[in-house]
């Protein structure tokens, strides 16, 4: 008989993220936008107190690893997916005379994404770094947007070109091969480097300026890091070849 290892704190944890999905999914549809993306929100919290939970307690397990995948298909798949639609997808349509409308299709692509970026990750072993912008990141962006957007009174309809754009940007973030740094071992052990902990201070007492438009801000920041890091590193390792085959031209002048 398989028995699996089930931990109390971290699975209702992310029994919470997931149902903070759902109820999600529910005030989208009823339109309570503003409900539903801090709800996106709280899901993201429990998200990362669910893991952060379970490797300091030392009750990490298979059975947890597969239950919160399935809880962030829900919370940050299907739950962003149904908000931007009903957000502003569902009034944009440049395809005349399609049976099907652009909005279902980004929005799909964005679900698609999501799925796509899990899969890769339940199968990838690196812990240092994620492979593509992880899935909850891309729900912040989501909903961070709104929630700003909305503060200053702009509507994404403004800008129908440039929302569909950012949208399909999130989804090619996500399943890129660009490198994230994952932030899982930090605070692992009892004692951290005096750097982290200033970070941690400074991001801290800079997000109480104006909460919603620094974490856009460093989500933002996180998002465009990945590519920053894939860009860099082509160049050095251009640079390196170009070197070595100056030194290999020197050595046999």
């Amino acid at each position: 008989m398989i028995r699996n290892k089930i931990y109390l704190i971290p699975n209702l944890l992310t029994t919470g993220s997931v149902l903070c999905g759902f109820v999600s999914i529910i005030y989208s549809f009823d339109g309570y936008l503003s409900v539903a993306a801090n709800l996106i929100l709280v899901s993201f919290i429990l998200d990362g107190l669910d893991g952060r939970v379970a490797r300091i307690t030392k009750t990490t397990s298979e059975f947890g690893a597969q239950y919160d995948s399935l809880s962030d298909t829900v919370s940050f798949g299907v739950a962003p997916a149904v908000f931007l639609y009903q957000w502003f997808l569902k009034d944009i349509n440049f395809l005349i005379n399609s049976w099907l409308e652009l909005g279902v299709i980004v929005a799909s692509l964005y679900l698609v994404s999501v799925l796509l970026r899990l899969a890769r990750f339940n199968t990838s072993k690196s812990s240092d770094f994620f492979i593509g912008l992880p899935c909850p990141l891309g729900a912040i962006l989501v909903s961070l947007f709104f929630i700003v957007l909305n503060k200053l009174n702009i509507s994404p309809l403004l800008f129908k070109e440039i929302s569909v754009f950012i949208t399909l940007l999130i989804s090619f973030l996500m399943i890129s091969k660009f490198s994230y740094f994952s932030f899982k071992n930090i605070g692992d052990q009892e004692k951290i480097k005096f750097y982290w902990l200033f970070f941690t201070i400074f991001a801290l007492v800079v997000t109480l300026i104006n909460p919603p438009m620094v974490l856009l801000f460093l989500a933002i920041v996180y998002s465009l890091s990945g590519f920053v890091m894939n860009v860099f590193r082509y160049f050095r390792k251009k640079n390196n070849i170009y070197n070595k085959t100056s030194e290999k031209k020197d050595k046999y002048v």
